[in-house]
C-alpha cells in the first residue's frame, strides 16, 4: 500500500562560516598592522614612481620593486563613486546592507592621483555627492587588522 503522506522537509537557515586566517605577506601585513595599531594609512612607492594603495610589492606599470613607505590621508578627494541600489547579502553574515549605499574611489592626500583607495562613503543624500568632494576616513573603535578598520569615508567639504 503506497504511503500518501508527503515527506516533511526541514530547513535550517544558517550562514556557513569557517574561522580562517590567511598570510598577507610583509607588505600588506604592514599596511593592515598600521591600520590596526596606529590608525594610519600607509602606501608604498617605487623609485621615481607613483604610490601603490593598497600597497603591493611591485609596481605593475614600471615593474619596479616598491621600497619606500609613505603615510597618506586620512583625508582626500573623491575621484569617482557609484550609488548602489541592489541589496545584496553579505556572504559572511547573511545580512543585507541598507540601500542605497555609496562606494567611492578616494585619492588620499600624499598618494597622488595614481592610487585611489576603494571604500564606502557615508553621505546623507546620494544625490548631492560629486567628484572632487573632500572626504575623511572614519576608523572603527574596535579594529581587527583588516580593511574594515576603516568604517567608511565621510564628506568634510562640499565643492
Amino acid at each position: 500500500m503506497p504511503d500518501d503522506k508527503k515527506a516533511e522537509l526541514i530547513v535550517s537557515r544558517q550562514v556557513l562560516s569557517i574561522p580562517q586566517r590567511f598570510a598577507t605577506g610583509p607588505i600588506m601585513g604592514r599596511f593592515l598592522a598600521e591600520l590596526l595599531d596606529n590608525r594610519r594609512i600607509m602606501a608604498v612607492r617605487a623609485p621615481g614612481s607613483r604610490c601603490l594603495l593598497p600597497p603591493r610589492e611591485v609596481d605593475a606599470v614600471t615593474m619596479q620593486e616598491a621600497v619606500e613607505w609613505v603615510e597618506v590621508g586620512p583625508e582626500g578627494t573623491i575621484r569617482d563613486f557609484d550609488v548602489v541600489y541592489y541589496a545584496s547579502p553579505d556572504p559572511l553574515t547573511g545580512e543585507t546592507r541598507d540601500v542605497p549605499y555609496i562606494i567611492c574611489w578616494v585619492d588620499l592626500d600624499g598618494a597622488g592621483e595614481g592610487a585611489p583607495l576603494w571604500h564606502l562613503l557615508d553621505a546623507p543624500d546620494p544625490g548631492k555627492v560629486r567628484c572632487g568632494m573632500r572626504v575623511r576616513a572614519v576608523f572603527n573603535d574596535e579594529r581587527c587588522g583588516c580593511m574594515e578598520d576603516i568604517r567608511h569615508f565621510e564628506i568634510i567639504e562640499e565643492t
